[in-house]
This record gives structure tokens, C-alpha cells and sequence, in this order.
């Protein structure tokens, strides 16, 4: 009788409605106590005593629901049993796949004060939450929902600031609070506004300073009044710096890292600097910059807190990272045959914690000269029977390789400013295309003039000489007459000067959840540094992410860059191809593939057949351009449902417009933005954020020149066609394009 009567109570709970939440409590505790007559439940909503431990099947929330669903289940631990095969598959095999949960009514009071708190951070004080848990309909278990009704939304009507004065300007730091008179009265932005002033406090040398904290809430008239009173204490200046963990790094080094020196003010923003830049030696493996314990101070806090002006020592502790690592990487490709790359990284060469990297890589081995046998096998690309003129059959016996070394000494002579030495020699070639060899070298400097901020200036030279078939300096350089293409194919030195300014203020979680990142550059090369190359090239790029509500996040990027001076040929200023700019691929138009946005020429090209006969293959290939523009916007989310791993993962909406000119192509050079939009899905992993997005492109191929080659594999020099575009199919399907990344878009 007494379960029958506790049954129909929650029956009748659930029909009352929403305003009806006493008359509600009251029923429950009747519930309750009729529950008891036969014993006396303990612990938590003993009304639910019975159903302790039972299967719990689903998790729901029903009432004026103010605060969002999924902001809901974000805060509750109470959740609903599992069926799911590696979290993919939703069914189960047996018990295999199955993750129970049991109901535990500690925990489901509190998440009743959970729900409460989160209703106070969006400012509806008084809620009242009433847990319901029924028997599950047509299986074993139970059904777990929390009715809510919210209370009245809360405004602050005064917001007062007292005991700073002495300390800080208290009008501009009274703007800068969260709080806001006039505004709902949020938990949340109440304890944000008590760090704001304390924070402001510390990076003012007043480690010690506390802020007392009162509110007064008004329930008849829904009003909050605010009284925040400082203390600042003492003003603390650094009398001392204790290393602890270091045995490779020594004293000097470190100190050289940080941002606050003995005789300077404790600033709570210095010592995170500290901790960041020790974070950039490479050595350091973690890092803690503090407040060193009582114990540990020179002069004990003790023995000055009658004075308004004390030391403190800090303590530094470290734990270090292997000086030295190596690597060694195998590989296969269709166009690289067998491939091996080594590294050798010392990060503490000659003391001081300079950088030292050795890089080896060797490519084409099992088809390229000393080495061979793989042509017809492994690696029927290089066959030698679809080599078709005595350049291609030179390009593809070539064997690739590369040595490099990079040395960086960090904050020379204890300043913001790091010096970067690198120098190479290689040989690397492109099946069908082209093959180069070149040596440079490369000196720069770099300095933070800012938190977050750096500027760079650097120098390199290299020297190399590019051998290819006729149609690849046409394809790739625009020069398709004998006279320049022998001055192309001489060694050329190509040096150049950079200028960079560099800041990354971006929150990542690993995703972005807010900030900012801003570069630009300036590239110049003339003869006045010995270059045969001359160009001026300005380039920028910037992106602004935003919070629109809680993880829904905006993100902003604008890219640009031009030519002042330099030309796609070798008359007037020669401009080699890696300078030039390029659209398409996953941090660009994500509509187009990479580089397939811009300025394009096709040569069709003889192939030979099994037969001994010939069809016609035309290719394409992006020449770049001497101005490009990129606009993206991209709103990402979570979406809450579904496998585990498609809950864990962001979703992202995104529209990218841009193009590349060509100044000199009239074409090229009158070309509209190419606006592309689409969808995409990020995933966290160890190596960073894994991108998957798929972009619709309304457009055909882009139309370009069309050269020829002659049986005798010879170009011919005028354009056969002036503007060309491939016929293709476009249907819907392949108008979507898939980008494929690691590392963020935006």
C-alpha cells in the first residue's frame, strides 16, 4: 500500500504545473514520510531510498528552462547508461560495449545544487530544482528528471569599491569589471570582478593583497547591491631568486629567462612571463615560478609585517628535459620510391641551453643514380619506357637529398633578443618536372618588444641551379622562349632580406576559444644584397576570435599581400616561384585544392602508349601571382550528442572568399573573388587539432593558356589556345571538395 501511494504522488508530481513547485515539495516530503511508515530511510532524498543503485536510463530536464539543455547536462553527473561499442557503434554484444550507471542520490543532491549554481551565474537567484525518479516504462531501471522552476532574473543596482584608492586609479578598473550596474547580478561575473581587482593588486607589488567581498540580494524588488572592500597589505619587492631542479642548466641561464630580476616589484603578470619563457627552452620540460614558503625566505614575512614595504623571495622550480633526442624515419611513396629522414637535436650545445638541430634526408633510393633495380617493381613510376625526352629520364635518375643544420642561441647577453643560424645543401626533384640543387645559409635575429610580440629580421642567401624540360619553365615560370629558359637554368644566387612582426594572443583549448594573431612581413631582394632575383614583396595576416555564447565561438581572418616591385620574368626583376602567392588547400579558399586558385597554365603533353602509339595528357599547374586576397569566417560549436567521440569533437560553419592576380595577365589579373562555403569537424589529438572540412565549389576549372609539346618532346612557344578550361562533369557531388589538416584553419 505505502509503494502504491508513493507511486501516485509522483504521478501527480509530474502533472502539476511548473508554478506549483511548493505545493510540489510538500507532496514529495508526504511521499516521503509514507515511505518511512514501515522503516526510516538515511542520507540524501530518502523519499528515493528505494531505487539506490538501480540502472539509470535517461536524464531529462523539464520546467521554463532558462539556462540551455546542453549547459544542463554539462554540470550534472547523474547521466544515463551507455551502449556503444568503442563509444561508435550504438548496441551492445552481450556485455561487452555496456557502461552502467547506477543511481547514487548523494550525487543527484548535488546536482541539485549544481543546476542552482548554474542558474546564479546567469543570474536567476531563488531557483528551485526538484529531482523525480520513476521507474523506467517497459524496462528495469529508472528515469531521472529534474524539474526546474527558475526565479526571478536578478539586477545589480550598486557596485561600490572601497580600499584600492591608495594603490591604482579606481575609475578605469571599475570599467574594466565584469560586474556592470544595471545588468543581471551573475555569480559568475561577481567572482570574476573580485580576481579583476585582486589580480590588479598583485601586478601592482602587492603580493599579499586580499578583497573582501559582500552582496546583498533584494528577493521582493529582484535588485543586488555590490560592496567590494581591498586590502592591499604591503608593497613586496623581490630580495632574492632560489633555482631548484637544475643540473645541466645552470643559474645564469635561467635568470636570463625571467622577467623579474632581484630589486624589482613582485608583479603576479611577471612571474607567469617568467614561467612562459622558461617554458621556451626547449631543455625545460616544467616549469613553476612562486612565492618561495616561509621557510625557504631570506628574510621570513614574519619578522616584517609591520612595515609597508617588505622582500620576498621567489623560488623557481624546474624539472629538465633530455639534453639530447634522435630520430630516424622509413618511408615509401609512389613518387619518392623509398625515403629515410634522421635528426639529431642537441638542446643544450655548449652550455647555456643553445639549440643545435642536424637534419638528414635522402629520397628516390631504389631508382635514383648510384642506387637502382626498383623501377619496374616497387616503383613503377620511374620505369624508364614512360620516360618520353632526355630531360625526363635525367630528373627521374636523380636521387634526392638534403643537409641541415640550425643553431639558436637564446637571449643573447641576457636581452629579449635571440639569434637563429641555419645553413643547407640539397638536391630535390619533381618526377616528370624539374630538378634542383642549391646551398644557402641564413643568419636572423629575433625580439620580444611586447608580451606575446615578436619581431624578427633576417638574411639568407643560397646559390642553386635548376634543370628542367622546356614545358616546366613555361608551366612554372611563364618563360617559354630557348633564350630564357638557358638563363634560367644557369646557378643564380638568390638572397634576400625579411622583416617580420609576429603577436599570438590566442586562448587554445586546444581549440581557440577567443584572442587574437596579427603577422606581417616584408621580403626584399635586389642587387644591392648580391641577388640575381629583385622583388619587394609586403604580405599580412590577421585573426580575431570571439565567444558568441558559451563554446560557440567566432573566428575572423583577413590575409593579403603584393608586389611593389618584381615581375614573373627575368627582364624586369625576377620573382622565383616558392615567393609567389597562392590560393586553395585547407588554410585557404577550402572550395579550391591547394594552389589550384590563381593564375593557371595547361600543356598538353604527349604520352606514350603500351602499344607504341601516343594519347594526348594535359596538365595543369598554378604559376602563383603578384597579389592575393583571403577573407574567412568560421563559427564553431560543440554538439552534445551522439557517440562519445562525436560529442568530444567541435563542428565548424565557414564561408572563405579570396583570389590571386597576376598583374601582367589580363586575364589573371581581372579575375572576382571565388567565394566557397562548407562544413567541417576538429578533433583533439596528441599532435594537435585534427581538421576534417568539406567546401562547396559552384565553379568550373580555372581557364589559363594552353601550350603544346611536339612528337619530338619539344614546346611549342605561342599558346595553342589563350584562355582554356577542361571540360568536366559538376555534379553535386564533385563540386564538394575534402581538406584534409592537422592544426587550426583560422
Amino acid at each position: 500500500m505505502p509503494q502504491t501511494f508513493r507511486f501516485a504522488v509522483r504521478r501527480l508530481l509530474r502533472r502539476l504545473p511548473t508554478r506549483s513547485a511548493l505545493a510540489a515539495g510538500a507532496l514529495a516530503v508526504l511521499a516521503a514520510c509514507a515511505g518511512n511508515a514501515g522503516g526510516v530511510a538515511t542520507g540524501p532524498l530518502p523519499q528515493f531510498a528505494e531505487f539506490e543503485g538501480q540502472e539509470v536510463r535517461s536524464v531529462g530536464f523539464e520546467g521554463e528552462l532558462v539556462v540551455p539543455v546542453d549547459s544542463l547536462r554539462s554540470v550534472v553527473s547523474t547521466r544515463p547508461s551507455k551502449c556503444r561499442i568503442a563509444g561508435l557503434l550504438p548496441f551492445c554484444i552481450g556485455n561487452f560495449g555496456d557502461d552502467p550507471y547506477a543511481l547514487d542520490l548523494g550525487v543527484l543532491s548535488r546536482d541539485v545544487a549544481r543546476i542552482q549554481l548554474a542558474h546564479r551565474d546567469a543570474g536567476y537567484y531563488g531557483t528551485r530544482v526538484l529531482p523525480l525518479v520513476d521507474p523506467a516504462v517497459g524496462k528495469e531501471g529508472v528515469d531521472v528528471t529534474f524539474r526546474v522552476e527558475p526565479g526571478d532574473l536578478t539586477s545589480l543596482v550598486a557596485l561600490e569599491l572601497a580600499g584600492a584608492d591608495a594603490v591604482v586609479d579606481t575609475a578605469p578598473l571599475m570599467r574594466r569589471l565584469p560586474l556592470k550596474v544595471g545588468e543581471p547580478f551573475r555569480r559568475i561575473d561577481f567572482l570574476a570582478s573580485v580576481d579583476t581587482v585582486r589580480n590588479t593588486l598583485l601586478n601592482e607589488g602587492h603580493a599579499y593583497a586580499q578583497v573582501l567581498r559582500n552582496y546583498e540580494i533584494d528577493t521582493i524588488a529582484d535588485v543586488a547591491r555590490v560592496r567590494l572592500e581591498a586590502a592591499p597589505g604591503p608593497l613586496v619587492t623581490v630580495d632574492s631568486i632560489i633555482f631548484s631542479g637544475n643540473y645541466r642548466l645552470d643559474a645564469e641561464t635561467l635568470r636570463r629567462q625571467m622577467a623579474v630580476q632581484t630589486g624589482d616589484r613582485l608583479r603576479g603578470t611577471d612571474l607567469v612571463r617568467s614561467q612562459r619563457n622558461l617554458f621556451e627552452l626547449e631543455l625545460v620540460r616544467f616549469a613553476a615560478v612562486e612565492v618561495a614558503p616561509e621557510r625557504l625566505q631570506v628574510t621570513p614575512d614574519s619578522a616584517q609585517l609591520d612595515q609597508d614595504s617588505i622582500g620576498s623571495t621567489i623560488l623557481v622550480r624546474i624539472v629538465e628535459a633530455p639534453r639530447y633526442a634522435a630520430e630516424i624515419a622509413l618511408g615509401y611513396g609512389s613518387r619518392d620510391c623509398l625515403r629515410a629522414e634522421a635528426t639529431h637535436l642537441d638542446r643544450n650545445f655548449l652550455g647555456g641551453a643553445r639549440r643545435l638541430e642536424l637534419t638528414g634526408l635522402v629520397a628516390k633510393v631504389g631508382v635514383g643514380e648510384p642506387t637502382g633495380g626498383l623501377e619496374q617493381s616497387l616503383c613503377p613510376a620511374f620505369d624508364p619506357e614512360s620516360r618520353f625526352t632526355p630531360e625526363d629520364s635525367l630528373i627521374a635518375n636523380q636521387m634526392n637529398w638534403r643537409l641541415a643544420a640550425n643553431f639558436v642561441q637564446p637571449r643573447l647577453f641576457g636581452t629579449q633578443t635571440s639569434v637563429v643560424l641555419g645553413a643547407f645543401t640539397e638536391r630535390i626533384s619533381e618526377l616528370d618536372l624539374y630538378v634542383r640543387d642549391a646551398s644557402g645559409a641564413e643568419i636572423g635575429i629575433v625580439r620580444q618588444i611586447l608580451p606575446q610580440t615578436l619581431a624578427s629580421l633576417s638574411f639568407e642567401a643560397q646559390r642553386g641551379r635548376t634543370r628542367a624540360s622546356d614545358y616546366f619553365f613555361c608551366i612554372a615560370f611563364e618563360v617559354c622562349s630557348q633564350e630564357d629558359i638557358a638563363l634560367l637554368e644557369e646557378s643564380r644566387w638568390s638572397n634576400s632580406a625579411t622583416l617580420g612582426l609576429t603577436q599570438s594572443r590566442v586562448r587554445l583549448d586546444p581549440f581557440p576559444s577567443g584572442g587574437h594573431s596579427f603577422r606581417a612581413g616584408v621580403d626584399y631582394a635586389s642587387a644591392l644584397l648580391g641577388s640575381d632575383d629583385e622583388y619587394l614583396r609586403l604580405s599580412a595576416d590577421g585573426i580575431v576570435h570571439r565567444e558568441l555564447r558559451d563554446d560557440v565561438v567566432l573566428s575572423l581572418r583577413a590575409a593579403g599581400g603584393t608586389f611593389l616591385t618584381g615581375l614573373l620574368t627575368s627582364d624586369r626583376g625576377y620573382i622565383p616561384p616558392e615567393r609567389r602567392f597562392y590560393g586553395g588547400g585547407p588554410t585557404g579558399v577550402r572550395g579550391f585544392r591547394f594552389n589550384e586558385l590563381g593564375p593557371t597554365v595547361y600543356i598538353a603533353r604527349p604520352q606514350r602508349r603500351t602499344d607504341g602509339g601516343f594519347t594526348v595528357d594535359t596538365i595543369r599547374s598554378s604559376t602563383g601571382g603578384t597579389r592575393a586576397l583571403l577573407l574567412s569566417a568560421e563559427v564553431t560549436f560543440p554538439l552534445g550528442a551522439g557517440p562519445q567521440f562525436l560529442r568530444n569533437a567541435r563542428y565548424a560553419a565557414f564561408l572563405d572568399a579570396g583570389q590571386v592576380w597576376e598583374s601582367r595577365d589580363s586575364l589573371a589579373a581581372r579575375a572576382p573573388l571565388r567565394v566557397t562555403p562548407g562544413l567541417g569537424m576538429r578533433f583533439a589529438s596528441p599532435v594537435g587539432p585534427f581538421r576534417l572540412d568539406v567546401a562547396y565549389n559552384p565553379y568550373g576549372a580555372v581557364p589559363g593558356p594552353l601550350y603544346g609539346i611536339t612528337d619530338r618532346g619539344e614546346l611549342v612557344p605561342a599558346p595553342v589556345l589563350r584562355s582554356y578550361r577542361p571540360t568536366e562533369g559538376r555534379s553535386f557531388i564533385r563540386r564538394l571538395v575534402v581538406q584534409v589538416s592537422l592544426g587550426n584553419a583560422l
